[in-house]
């Protein structure tokens, strides 16, 4: 029994451990801890997705290591962890594509990288890949010296048990060209070090950043660490000829260490053409991407098609993730607007597995059964059968639908509290006394159902009219007969206006709700227009002046885009502005939730890294939001007209613009704007029955062209 070990809170809590190393190590080069992004491989498990931060510094998996480029030239290392984040370029490849390319300056030297992850994950053989260039100071990633003069210095690979999302390190060893860690080989390098040194901070209570921050290594190479805190560093001695660059390539596998995946895979005896591999990555990717945009405004372009990357990466088996390591769930109502996305961004056969592996589970999350739930998975069935038009997918759901719309009957006119049990939620909320609960006795003929900690009446109500609204047409689309659906949402609209001339305009959620998606109200309903003019006024644009959404970011973008849904442009523009502009990884496209780790699941706790939590990110439900924002700008559905140009500013006007491969409940759209005659051709597989509208600004002549299967406007 004396060598059990003691489970507590500070065994289990990586954080409470690295607080305490920095009180003792304030001089040591910690990770940046002030953002970060995920990459993974769609449907892949959440421990296998690679965090990074800024400068492309990454741990290969959740509670692994930290891997960090140094470079130590003119007498000083250089580090991204040292660096403001304004002078660490950060992208995607063609803006979207998840190969993440970072750029840096190094004294005399640019240091330039691209990482990204790639296997399968049915057998968990997932690997992630890194280069790096490093040449002269100049400006663009990847350039050589363009100097006269040959520069010098040394380039150093770090491995820390802290980092991005480190984990323990008990044992450090380099074999040849392969990294062994924990005893087992977890990386290969395309070409061996000049010198590799580790060290034990057991022994010497050091980092490897004491040593490498001299230009030195410690001369021990292989060590053994009781503290779990062992580091090393692999060097590469540089001199660079005037017009010359030098590549470095390193492939992990992705949690080589553990003891179940190092018996699946076969760990690489020799480092592969990352080149060529990258390559083929980046193509198989756009194959993929099924929408095609070519805009005026390149960020607008980057930010739309950004967001269906980071919600794909984000997968986890036939489950969408809000964001896979703070919220490893699925959470409903969150997870529903990321299937819709994902839907109208054309991954519609991950939305169908999705759809089906959860039609039996009516409310369920991380606050438990909650209120908009069964709603919830009606609108999102129902949206893939209209992206669809498969009457035998609506087939199999439509038992699932008729028994969510009974439990929102019952919901709206129960005189107790109904529960449901769901398994899966927050630590927080494992035991707290509301987490069954999925409403009170009803009142006023409204759902008191609950959500977000309290009980926004519109909100839910108005998602338990627009899925009733829906039921009663997937009815229709089956020819069945004798439905109740019809009936009983307009009776709970006219109930949900009554209640909305007392209260509307008092809860956040109601002006992103309103007519987005929900549609329980009346663009023409004064008091509705009154409390959509007083929340700008007074919320979102007090005094003339943007005042951004600090916190829920996912609100703000749904507001802007009920405001486009009223013929406010300018309005959704405002906010669309802020979402191109600012994000927490700069570049990257990505947004927050909250202050701090409020709703946490406690994983990152666990993790040697993102130990300063400011907020939630990325996170899938403002990238949802975004993105069927951005999409509707473009192109959007009323009722049986296909709408094109309701957010496309005058701006553009002047220059020519396309969209292919765009998703609609009409089948496959593209179209194609040309400013010198002002004509808009459009291409569409199913002729709206209500035709094609243009909402681009000005006059503009509409030309409807025959479509063909893989037809694209160019």
């Amino acid at each position: 029994m004396a060598d059990k070990p003691i489970y507590n809170v500070y065994s289990m809590v990586e954080h409470l451990k690295m607080a305490e190393m920095k009180k003792n190590h304030p001089d040591w080069l910690w990770n940046r801890s002030d953002t970060h992004v995920l990459l993974g491989v769609p449907t892949s498990h959440e421990g296998y997705k690679t965090a990074v931060e800024p400068g492309n510094s990454f741990s290969p998996g959740h509670r692994t290591y930290g891997v960090s480029t140094w470079l130590y030239a003119e007498g000083k290392l250089h580090a991204p962890e040292e660096l403001p984040i304004e002078q660490l370029s950060w992208s995607f490849h063609e803006g979207h594509v998840p190969v993440l390319r970072s750029s840096w300056q190094a004294g005399g030297f640019t240091v330039s990288s691209r990482l990204f992850t790639d296997g399968n994950p049915d057998t968990n053989d997932i690997k992630t890949y890194f280069t790096v260039d490093i040449g002269n100071g100049g400006s663009a990633a990847g350039a050589g010296n363009e100097g006269s003069a040959a520069v010098s210095g040394t380039f150093y690979l770090s491995i820390r048990s802290f980092g991005a999302a480190g984990g323990a390190i008990s044992s450090l060893a380099m074999d040849g060209n392969i990294l062994k860690l924990n005893g087992e080989r977890v990386l290969v390098a395309d070409e061996r070090p000049s010198r590799f040194g580790a060290v034990s901070y057991a022994d010497t209570g050091k980092d490897i950043y004491e040593f490498v921050a001299k230009g030195e290594l410690p001369e021990t190479e292989e060590v053994v660490d009781a503290s779990t805190w062992a580091s090393g560093a692999l060097a590469y001695e540089l001199k660079l000829e005037a017009g010359e660059k030098r590549t470095l390539s390193f492939v992990c596998q992705v949690h080589g260490d553990n003891w179940m995946v190092k018996r699946m895979v076969d760990f690489p005896q020799a480092c592969p053409d990352v080149g060529r591999i990258a390559g083929e990555f980046a193509a198989r990717w756009q194959a993929e991407s099924r929408i095609k945009l070519q805009l005026p405004d390149r960020r607008f372009q980057e930010a739309m098609l950004a967001q269906l990357t980071h919600l794909y990466m984000f997968t986890v088996d036939a489950e969408p993730r809000i964001t896979p390591i703070s919220y490893p769930l699925w959470w409903l109502r969150d997870g529903a607007y990321v299937v819709v996305a994902l839907d109208k961004g054309g991954y519609g056969e991950f939305a169908d597995r999705a759809l089906r592996a959860a039609a039996h589970r009516d409310a369920f999350g991380g606050f438990g059964a909650e209120g908009d739930g069964p709603a919830n998975g009606i609108w999102m069935i129902t949206e893939h059968y209209l992206l669809t038009r498969s009457k035998s997918f609506l087939r199999d759901m439509y038992p699932h639908i008729v028994r969510k719309a009974e439990l929102l009957r019952e919901m709206r006119h129960t005189a107790v509290p109904v529960k449901r049990h769901n398994e899966f939620r927050t630590p927080e909320m494992l035991l707290r006394a509301e987490s069954d609960i999925l409403c009170m006795a009803s009142r006023d003929g409204l759902i008191m159902g609950r959500m977000d900690h309290h009980q926004p009446l519109l909100w839910i109500n108005g998602y338990a009219y627009l899925a009733l609204k829906r039921a009663a047409m997937c009815a229709e689309a089956l020819g069945i007969e004798d439905a109740w659906f019809a009936e009983e949402a307009e009776d709970l609209k006219q109930a949900i206006r009554r209640k909305a001339e007392q209260i509307f305009g008092d809860n956040p959620r109601d002006p992103n709700s309103v007519f987005w998606p929900t549609g329980w109200g009346d663009k023409d309903d004064a008091r509705i227009l009154e409390g959509m003019e007083r929340f700008w006024n007074e919320e979102r644009f007090p005094n003339g002046s943007h005042n951004p959404e600090p916190h829920w970011t996912y609100f703000e973008a749904g507001q802007a885009h009920n405001y486009l849904l009223m013929g406010h442009r300018d309005r959704a523009w405002v906010s669309i502005e802020h979402f191109l502009t600012l994000h927490t990884a700069p570049g990257l496209y990505t947004y927050h939730e909250g202050c701090d780790d409020e709703n946490s699941s406690l994983q990152w706790q666990r993790s040697r890294g993102w130990d300063e939590i400011r907020y939630i990110t990325p996170h899938g439900w403002t990238a949802a939001e975004l993105f069927l924002l951005l999409r509707d700008c473009l192109a959007r559905e009323d009722e049986d007209t296909l709408v094109i140009g309701s957010g496309v500013p005058e701006s553009w006007m002047s220059e020519p613009f396309s969209v292919s491969g765009l998703p609609t409940y009409f089948g496959t759209a593209s179209f194609a704007y040309t400013p010198e005659n002002r004509r808009l051709r459009v291409t569409v597989e199913r002729l709206p029955q209500g035709g094609i509208r243009s909402e681009l600004p000005g006059e503009v002549e509409v030309v409807n062209e025959a479509w063909k299967e893989g037809d694209i406007v160019d």
